[in-house]
């Protein structure tokens, strides 16, 4: 449903001939992931680009690896165990004020501090043995991890975790947030649930690949989030 309408609309809006993706997407760790999945959720991303920022500089890591490369090799990167000690060696009053400067909640009834929130999604992550981008595949399609994460506070709905997932480098998934849902009402006229966008893209994206056969949905969210942003 809507799917015809959805492809239409991307290839009259969107120029996805020269879709691709920016730094945004090649993180050096899956700590920067994390926090970026979290933070970006209600905010403008500035203020989440600024969070990462600062914890790269607190602990003197690079924030990026190379545009377009593949994962960097385990040596290279910040583990989920150095992410936990780090929460653990310091107060979280500590890293939410003096490191990320940002005392955001996940919700603003009953939500914890985004900051908290990341420790929490860490520590799912180091529970299935999660510790770098290539020990991800353990978990992709995971019900019970999928379950794990959405209990945490103000993350029942996975929006956050389909991002995480985004960010360390799935290209089948869209985060279907603000952006997406604004795009598709503007496109069909009708307001869609979280889980009606998750079902519509991927139709949408087959028709557009008649077309564009290189595009992916993650190539695809990154356009409408241009496009929204410029809107």
């Amino acid at each position: 449903m809507y799917s015809n309408e959805i492809s239409k609309c991307c290839i009259n809006k969107l120029d996805l001939n020269n879709a691709k993706l920016d730094i945004g997407h090649y993180y050096s760790s899956l700590p920067h992931c994390i926090i970026d999945a979290v933070f970006s959720i209600g905010i403008k991303y500035t203020a989440t680009r600024n969070v990462v920022e600062r914890f790269s500089k607190y602990l003197e890591l690079d924030t990026f690896r190379k545009f377009g490369s593949d994962f960097p090799n385990t040596d290279e990167q910040y583990s989920i165990n150095q992410f936990i000690d780090f929460y653990q060696n310091d107060e979280i009053d500590f890293i939410t004020i003096d490191v990320y400067k940002n005392k955001c909640r996940t919700s603003t009834v009953n939500g914890i501090l985004k900051s908290e929130a990341v420790l929490e999604f860490a520590k799912v992550l180091q529970q299935y043995e999660i510790n770098y981008f290539q020990d991800l595949a353990k978990v992709i399609n995971n019900a019970s991890f999928e379950r794990d994460i959405k209990y945490i506070k103000g993350q029942g709905s996975g929006i956050s975790l389909s991002y995480f997932f985004m960010l360390a480098g799935d290209e089948n998934l869209i985060k279907p947030d603000r952006m997406i849902e604004r795009f598709v009402t503007d496109c069909i006229g009708k307001k869609l649930s979280t889980y009606e966008l998750t079902k519509l893209f991927p139709d949408a994206i087959k028709k557009l690949n008649t077309d564009y056969p290189n595009l992916t949905l993650r190539e695809l969210d990154h356009e409408i989030w241009k496009h929204q942003s410029n809107s």
